[in-house]
């Protein structure tokens, strides 16, 4: 059974950082909950002292509901980022497993949103100056933020409703049962009565 770490991203803490090591057979699995097409980008690091030639490791990032593999790529450089973006508003699994035998050590950070790697590409494609990248960032931080606060209140919604249910139950459950009891305690008499009427008894 290979371990997992479950953990949430969240609008407070839109950067997570892990240390860990996974070995050869097994991988290390993180629950990510954001809403649909939230981009994440995927920081790693394969420590100095690793022979990274021999060192890979497969990142692959699934869909809870639709079991569909949205991301999959086998990586080996020393250090560097990816990109992906969520392919629901489900539940998705971000796992890493080695393909080279051996233990691999791995340092991990998951960031909510584009990272610098495409900001910088963005400038360089478009002649952006600094003031202008500032804009776009500040517009596409402006967006995830909107984005999860729709999320969050659709959650919110989900929850009350599940509430709702919950609480129904808990009242006619006690009715249900007392109804069960009645229904038993009439059918005994009768079974009693039935029976000191065949012995001659009542």
């Amino acid at each position: 059974m290979p371990r997992r770490l479950l953990l949430r991203i969240l609008t407070i803490l839109p950067t997570i950082s892990a240390f860990f090591v996974v070995l050869d057979g097994e991988k290390e699995c993180f629950l990510i909950e954001q809403p649909l097409d939230t981009q994440l980008t995927i920081k790693y690091e394969l420590p100095a002292n690793e022979k990274t030639e021999d060192k890979r490791v497969k990142v692959t990032l699934t869909d809870r509901r639709t079991k569909t593999q949205i991301f999959s790529k086998v990586v080996s450089d020393h250090k560097s980022e990816l990109s992906m973006a969520t392919g629901s508003e489900a539940a998705h699994d971000l796992c890493l497993k080695p393909q080279s035998p051996g233990k691999v050590r791995v340092n991990l950070e998951i960031e909510r949103g584009h990272g610098q790697k495409y900001y910088a590409e963005m400038a360089s494609e478009n002649k952006m100056d600094r003031l202008q990248v500032e804009v776009v960032k500040l517009n596409d931080e402006l967006a995830e933020i909107l984005n999860e606060a729709d999320y969050m209140k659709e959650k919110e919604v989900r929850f009350h409703r599940k509430a709702e249910r919950i609480n129904v139950a808990a009242v006619w459950w006690p009715v249900l049962q007392i109804g069960i009891l009645v229904l038993t305690a009439v059918l005994q008499v009768q079974s009693l009565k039935n029976y000191f009427q065949a012995k001659n008894l009542y």
